[in-house]
């Protein structure tokens, strides 16, 4: 007993070292990593657990898990933080507010049995107030009667940038939009190939300073109703149907991961060419222990969850709450407070939001050429 435990013991050390390595190494060139990383939470756990036990059998074992667990130090930070309370703006009159939220299209396809939903997820924008707002999964019809409410009004009142990605022969419009309460001065679309998802940016200025947004769906894995129900009923199925519900799940993970290695490469060729400091957000589809994460925190950017957050940081609602995909990171030339992501179970996913102030001046406004 003692040696099988040692051996499963050294097999989760080798796949949380796996999952660290995941982050470094892009899913075009090694498409398996990825896997270990998606699957970080519940390794870390699994190794925890031999610390415990090995600590309580006063068995120097313990020592392995631990440095293994101390090594991926920064992965932890990034996925939980411990934090007794916020951080308070040293001058609370100069900041600005921020949210972001994938709305599912506005449960278009009624995911959400409840017909309020959109009227719902309207009034807790409205009442949140945001400065500046990124929404993922934008939805507009043409023909809703929806587009005359007060609601829809009020909010598309504001300064906006909205592309869509996609447009059907119903006038159904798929895309993202950005709104502000400060003037837009300049807007671009970042197409990505063969693939329904997109990005945006938007320059705003704040004051006396200038932003560059950059609102983000990176690819999502595209999982069909058959996939969903299948992951949900594990076990349940006989096991020629487990291998062939496996590998359609794998097959499409992967497809994501390298798509996601692509897209991430275009974002941070906008993140250099911006003459401002950038608030990058969205829905990122990937975790903190991942290729796409790591290269857009290489380009010197903060954390919002990091930085003034607390918690699991769990951004996607499901049974096991584990997964962030969902950020906010923005240039050293700004500063975050009082992060949350409110629990709000309007969408597969929870909104975050945030304050900024920037630390100095940072880029006088410019006008469009």
């Amino acid at each position: 007993m003692h040696n099988t435990l040692v051996l499963i013991n050294f097999i989760f050390l080798v796949l949380l070292l796996l999952s660290y390595l995941s982050s470094h190494v892009n899913p075009e060139n090694v498409w398996v990593l990825p896997f270990f990383g998606l699957a970080y939470p519940f390794l870390l756990l699994f190794n925890v657990l031999f610390v415990i036990y090995w600590a309580a059998k006063r068995r120097m074992l313990f020592i392995y898990s631990l440095i293994v667990i101390m090594a991926g130090l920064n992965h932890l930070t990034n996925t939980f933080q411990i934090r007794l309370s916020h951080k308070q703006p040293a001058n609370p009159d100069n900041t600005f507010s921020f949210l972001s939220y994938n709305v599912r299209l506005f449960n278009l396809y009624d995911w959400i049995d409840d017909p309020s939903v959109r009227t719902n997820i309207y009034d807790f924008l409205l009442n949140e107030d945001p400065d500046i707002l990124c929404i993922q999964e934008y939805f507009f019809n043409e023909e809703d009667p929806w587009n005359n409410s007060r609601s829809y009004q009020r909010l598309h009142q504001r300064y906006n940038h909205i592309e869509y990605s996609s447009t059907n022969n119903k006038n159904f419009n798929f895309g993202i939009a950005t709104f502000s309460k400060y003037p837009i001065i300049n807007t671009g679309k970042i197409d990505f190939p063969n693939s329904s998802n997109i990005s945006i940016y938007t320059d705003i200025v704040i004051n006396n300073d200038t932003v560059r947004v950059l609102n983000n769906h990176l690819q999502s894995v595209q999982f069909t109703q058959e996939n969903i129900n299948f992951l949900d009923s594990l076990g349940r199925h006989k096991n020629h149907r487990n291998v062939t519900g496996i590998k359609d799940v794998a097959e499409k993970l992967k497809q994501a991961f390298v798509r996601r290695s692509q897209q991430v490469g275009i974002i941070v060729s906008k993140i250099q060419e911006s003459p401002y400091p950038v608030l990058i957000t969205g829905d990122f589809n990937d975790t903190p222990v991942s290729y796409t994460y790591r290269q857009l925190r290489n380009q010197d950017l903060e954390d919002a969850f990091v930085t003034s957050g607390r918690g699991i940081g769990n951004t996607y609602v499901a049974r096991i709450p584990l997964f962030r995909i969902d950020y906010i990171l923005y240039s050293k030339g700004l500063r975050s407070f009082y992060f949350d992501s409110p629990r709000i179970e309007l969408s597969d996913h929870y909104p975050l939001k945030c304050e900024f102030s920037f630390r100095r001046t940072a880029h006088p406004a410019l006008t469009d050429n």
